[in-house]
């Protein structure tokens, strides 16, 4: 079956759920990737499926050096291989110049025989797996299919073992140090320092980390959270905008939406990788890490202002009665509101509708001026 994976196509598929879904139900795999970086090895390797993978099964990666992957890639892989040895990982570092190693693809066989092949342009980076316009393709693989194909892939890995390294190897360490990754990009500037995996070089042109960036038409959604209890963590949303904004579609758990809070220094925190949860109480809902710890508010609305980035991946913010803000958001929602005054106020927009909001917040670091 052939996939399109394209933000702005109403039925984007990604690789990066296609290989979740392959993998949960497998014990064995194997895979191959030009380009491997450090946000991409994180939200494929470190999603709950796939770490559920590596308990019970095992997992062989081969990576390319010749661009992008770079010491935190490195780095990344090595953490994980530490804590799970079912997964090992080897570097291709050939001498052939004008040659490069170049496949994209991965495997795996379930506990019957049988398997899957996912193979296309996606390589194992953030813009890969979820960004890039790009295509792949899932194959379901007979027992014999699997068989000729890991005979042949493991024939192929044998005449290469003189190129096949350890990650730690020195001459692949000095490689990854040469690969420069992420590429400049240009965004608003602001009188702050360096922020985690940015490097300020000369004027508003950065080194910014990859693919959480967005654009004045970015589509932006400011939503009031309901306290849902003692949980109000679990933010609940209605199914239209469940639906329609964050691409979910309900009893499709197998779906991933990426999200990542801005923290009020500007840093990024760690990526949070959540399934689709929706209920037979028809709640649909999203953990956000960044309501750990806060109370639920005596007077006002936490309100969250999310900023899709790409098919079901966000940066987002919460901002509470505290926050200097706060006002002129609820402001803002209270004017645009067109529904019930009895119902939760969440409006869609895009960044540039509310940019006064946006050039004052946390989200200014990340938007892209064109």
């Amino acid at each position: 079956m052939l996939y399109i994976q394209d933000p702005f196509f109403y039925a984007s598929s990604t690789v990066h759920e296609a290989l979740i879904q392959s993998c949960s139900t497998s014990i064995t795999g194997f895979g191959a990737y030009a380009f491997a970086s450090k946000s991409g090895i994180d939200i494929l390797l470190k999603d709950q499926e796939f770490d559920s993978f590596l308990e019970r099964g095992n997992y062989s990666l081969v990576i390319g050096i010749d661009e992008i992957t770079n010491l935190a890639s490195l780095q990344a892989l090595n953490e994980i291989v530490e804590a799970r040895p079912n997964l090992t990982v080897h570097a291709f570092n050939h001498n052939n110049k004008g040659s490069l190693f170049h496949p994209k693809l991965s495997f795996f066989r379930n506990e019957v025989g049988t398997g899957s092949l996912i193979v296309g342009s996606c390589n194992l980076t953030l813009g890969g797996l979820r960004r890039n316009r790009e295509a792949f393709s899932v194959i379901d693989l007979s027992e014999d299919e699997y068989i000729r194909i890991e005979t042949s892939w493991l024939s192929w890995l044998a005449e290469s073992s003189t190129f096949l390294k350890n990650i730690n190897d020195e001459n692949v360490i000095n490689k990854a140090r040469e690969n420069i990754y992420p590429r400049k990009v240009r965004i608003t500037p602001i009188e702050t320092e360096a922020v985690e995996e940015i490097i300020v070089e000369t004027g508003d042109i950065i080194v910014q980390e990859e693919g959480w960036q967005f654009y004045d038409d970015s589509e932006v959604l400011v939503a009031e959270i309901p306290r849902s209890g003692n949980r109000w963590k679990q933010a609940n949303f209605d199914i239209l905008t469940f639906q329609n904004f964050f691409g979910a579609t309900p009893g499709d758990n197998s779906q991933r939406v990426l999200l990542r809070n801005i923290e009020d220094d500007f840093t990024l925190s760690s990526i949070e990788i959540r399934p689709s949860v929706s209920v037979i109480s028809q709640n649909y809902r999203f953990e956000l890490d960044a309501a750990s710890g806060l109370m639920y508010p005596v007077n006002g609305k936490p309100v969250g202002i999310f900023i899709k980035l790409t098919t079901r991946m966000f940066l987002y913010h919460l901002f509470m009665p505290n926050h200097p803000l706060y006002d002129e958001i609820t402001n803002w929602l209270n004017v645009s509101w067109t529904g019930r005054n009895d119902r939760m106020k969440r409006i869609v927009t895009s960044a540039s509708e509310i940019n006064n909001i946006i050039s004052q917040s946390v989200f200014s670091r990340y938007m892209i001026q064109v």
